[in-house]
């Protein structure tokens, strides 16, 4: 099949959270399968020159945007079996900066624009055109109410995946109308309207011929007034097209085994690597190095989203009576930052935090660590638990979406499950998760146990992708 995918970011290219992870790893694995990928996406200022340097300009064509003739240069780069087009326009792309939260209605909305305006100016066909999030989540609509598009709407399928509801693009009705010049289409009926404005993800929802989420938890918890951020009942329109499938990992680029930016690389069957990995972690982060002690981490945004407010409760009086370490690896709202950074003054030999964020770092922290922490309130997939298994580290988090899905309580009776569960919902604290870890930490038959099933389980794109593949076949043949 011919598959279009539309994003606002991609690994290595541009990042800034797990949708980059995404566009990084399933077009590889898609095109691993056959298919022939094409990922479209800004040409951001703030690309490394490493890779620009081996774009391509293909084509400048003009976009009708915003009442005018906006320039798109084209530039293409060729990666893994699969095609990379880079849109420019030094108006909305030209910074560093993937996300400005000034003008981004205007910067996607053009991009949505730019994406079709491409694949017809390029006589781009597509089986399946896939958008991912807000940013790119007007192309559906478009297709089928924009007619300069509806020669590509006519054979093209569209799915539109939502990584996080959260984040819906929220704007003005008159920038809708400035932006596409289709004021009487769908507006006022309902289908763009959200409160007298207009909402991009909601008009995905409402136009996709698909949904997906990144966790089948997660596609549950969305239909529910406590998860859905307004949308639920949209959804609810729409559960019989809504599925849930589970991101996978970058298994070549998180494998401890080849892993350069680590101390020692180790596998399952040569774990006394770890040991070497956590002294290089204390050392690095200027904790004493003690090889006995429980060390955890935890490398995040620090957002309400993550649970910093769970933390700021039990972290304190955990470190004041147990013999453990900390590190936190992040940054974000100014008082979960300051939360760390005084918990690092209150317990010196104990904490450590680095506000930022560095990439080898992060991999040397996975590790390192004995026990990685991830208290969200709602997490749609999420991949810190995926990684933290991959490197034999052991997660205690919250039960809720992808966390939900693939971390199971570890039962000292059968030897079974991989990490340590709390659930807010059902009044089971995270503090009571960790102290269940902290207690089995000195018992290797138990702890080496629960890291063997971590790492020893199959974190990589291949289910994932052969169910996309499953969901664009039933599309493509409808």
């Amino acid at each position: 099949m011919k598959i279009v995918m539309a994003a606002a970011e991609c690994v290595p290219f541009a990042k800034t959270g797990g949708l980059a992870d995404v566009i990084g790893a399933l077009p590889a694995k898609l095109a691993e399968y056959g298919h022939e990928v094409t990922v479209m996406m800004p040409k951001y200022g703030g690309i490394a020159e490493g890779f620009t340097a081996g774009f391509t300009l293909l084509a400048e064509i003009a976009v009708s945007f915003s009442g005018e003739q906006k320039t798109c240069a084209v530039f293409q780069y060729q990666k893994d079996q699969v095609r990379y087009l880079f849109l420019g326009n030094e108006e909305y792309y030209g910074g560093p900066e993937i996300y400005s939260q000034q003008d981004d209605g205007e910067r996607f909305g053009f991009f949505n624009a730019a994406v079709l305006s491409v694949m017809q100016a390029l006589e781009l066909e597509a089986d399946i055109i896939h958008v991912h999030d807000w940013h790119a989540a007007m192309i559906p609509f478009l297709l089928k109410e924009d007619t300069r598009f509806n020669q590509i709407g006519r054979k093209a399928k569209t799915i539109l995946t939502i990584h996080n509801l959260q984040f819906q693009g929220k704007f003005s009705k008159a920038l809708f109308e400035n932006s596409f010049g289709l004021k009487e289409s769908g507006f006022d009926e309902g289908a763009i309207d959200w409160n007298g404005d207009y909402n991009m993800l909601k008009t995905g929802i409402l136009y996709a011929d698909k949904i997906t989420t990144v966790s089948p938890s997660y596609r549950d918890e969305i239909l529910t007034a406590e998860y859905g951020e307004g949308l639920e009942t949209v959804l609810q329109q729409r559960k019989d097209d809504l599925t849930g499938i589970l991101n996978g990992l970058d298994t070549e680029l998180y494998n401890p085994a080849t892993d350069l930016s680590i101390e020692m690389e180790f596998d399952h069957t040569s774990v006394e690597g770890k040991a070497v990995n956590k002294r290089a972690a204390q050392t690095q982060m200027g904790l004493p190095v003690k090889g006995d002690v429980p060390f955890a981490v935890m490398i995040s945004r620090l957002a309400g989203q993550k649970g910093i407010d769970v933390l700021e409760e039990c972290l304190p009086r955990l470190l004041a009576v147990n013999e453990m370490q900390f590190i936190l690896l992040g940054s974000g709202e100014e008082k979960s930052e300051n939360f760390f950074r005084g918990l690092a003054e209150k317990f010196p030999r104990k904490v450590a935090a680095y506000i930022g964020f560095d990439e080898n770092l992060a991999h040397q922290l996975y590790a390192g660590a004995d026990i990685f922490l991830m208290p969200s309130h709602f997490e749609p997939c999420g991949l810190s638990q995926l990684i933290s298994m991959r490197y034999g580290t052991v997660p205690v988090v919250n039960r809720t979406g992808g966390l939900k899905d693939t971390v199971t309580e570890y039962d000292v009776h059968t030897k079974t499950g991989n990490g340590f569960l709390s659930d807010f919902k059902q009044g089971s604290l995270f503090g009571d998760a960790i102290e269940r870890a902290l207690a089995l930490y000195p018992e290797p038959d138990h702890w080496g146990a629960i890291k063997q099933n971590g790492m020893n389980a199959d974190y990589s794109w291949k289910p994932s992708a052969e169910s996309y593949e499953e969901l664009y076949k039933e599309l493509a043949e409808r």
